[in-house]
């Protein structure tokens, strides 16, 4: 073989090398959408379009290689100082390209036409959108998986499975029926299919309001008939710039509310709103917490002691009795006039 022919053979074959071994290191994995994505490698620079997805990135040890997230990504604290790229709906195209991502992660709130203009960029999107305890820990693998984190993940979903494992739940039928609100003008209550509903049942509860497909709003007088044993409300003040727990506030002063039995007894309780609606790893606090409230609630039932709440939860001081009186008798007029209109 001449000289030529020995400096294309080893060209060849160095070319053959190179191209098996990117092969070798790309990947392909499926996103919750079912979009195929694939990566040459772990990503590097990675962009979160939500806060959940942001904590299972903290969760992982990834945040050294996180180049962006939502104007509402704020926790772990650490995330504070990351760059902003801003909020749900409003992701500034620029801003992310400008910080050059090997993986924006996005969920099922990031506008379609958001997504198709990073991917016309030439970005690589993921859809991250888990809707149960279930999904959050199939998703936590499959993050874990892309970033080349698999083992770290592995053991946080076994640590979160384990706590959750250890709230224990009745059987079904003597469950307390657990409604959970997430704003009271009007009145918006998790049904089912939500990652709320999961947490009542995992805790021991049943959804007062089960019958409902995801979130919805009920009436008043569907709210008074249903008459739940325990509610959860979700912590805050909405967008008001204030530190009040405005739905609690509205159930504990709100005479047209007395009349419930939760309200009367004490059982309404706030909890930190983002540990219970964002599907990251913090639904095993939620679901330990809300845990506790039902424990309490069957340790009273069946004339035990209850504990007091946990750290993330307000609990209601209840009504006087005359008060409860009033509203009671509210309550059964507004039942009525309900009953006539149908």
């Amino acid at each position: 073989m001449n000289l030529n022919g020995t400096r294309t053979a080893l060209l060849v074959a160095l070319a053959t090398l190179v191209l098996c071994q990117a092969l070798a290191s790309a990947a392909t994995f499926t996103d919750d959408s079912g979009t195929t994505i694939t990566l040459d490698g772990p990503p590097e620079r990675i962009v979160s379009l939500s806060p959940s997805s942001t904590e299972i990135l903290a969760a992982l040890g990834l945040l050294d290689r996180v180049v962006g997230v939502t104007d509402v990504c704020d926790y772990p604290p650490e995330v504070r100082n990351l760059t902003r790229i801003g909020g749900y709906s409003s992701v500034s195209i620029e801003r992310v390209a400008a910080v050059n991502p090997d993986l924006v992660i996005a969920s099922d709130l990031t506008p379609a036409e958001t997504v198709a203009r990073l991917r016309g960029l030439g970005l690589t999107v993921m859809l991250v959108a888990p809707k149960s305890i279930d999904h959050v820990l199939r998703d936590i693998r499959r993050v874990g998986e892309v970033t080349g984190t698999g083992a770290r993940a592995d053991d946080l979903v076994a640590d979160l499975s384990r706590r959750m494992a250890g709230v224990a739940g009745g059987e079904t039928s003597e469950r307390p029926r657990v409604a959970h609100v997430v704003w009271h003008t009007p009145l918006y209550v998790s049904g089912n299919a939500t990652m709320q509903d999961d947490i009542i049942a995992r805790s021991g509860g049943a959804n007062a309001f089960a019958d409902r497909d995801g979130w919805s709003t009920v009436s008043l007088e569907e709210f008074l008939r249903a008459n739940p044993d325990i509610i959860i409300v979700s912590s805050g003040d909405g967008m008001i710039a204030s530190n009040r727990d405005v739905i609690l506030d509205e159930f504990t002063t709100n005479p047209q509310y007395a009349s419930l039995s939760a309200v009367r007894n004490g059982r309404v309780f706030a909890v930190d709103a983002d540990m219970l609606s964002r599907p990251g790893p913090r639904v095993a606090d939620a679901t330990e917490e809300v845990g506790r409230i039902i424990a309490a609630f069957d340790a009273e039932r069946a004339g035990g002691n209850a504990s007091a709440p946990g750290a993330e939860t307000t609990r209601s001081p209840g009504f006087s009795h005359a008060v409860a009186g009033l509203a009671l008798a509210l309550g059964c007029g507004l039942a009525a006039r309900a009953a006539r209109g149908r």
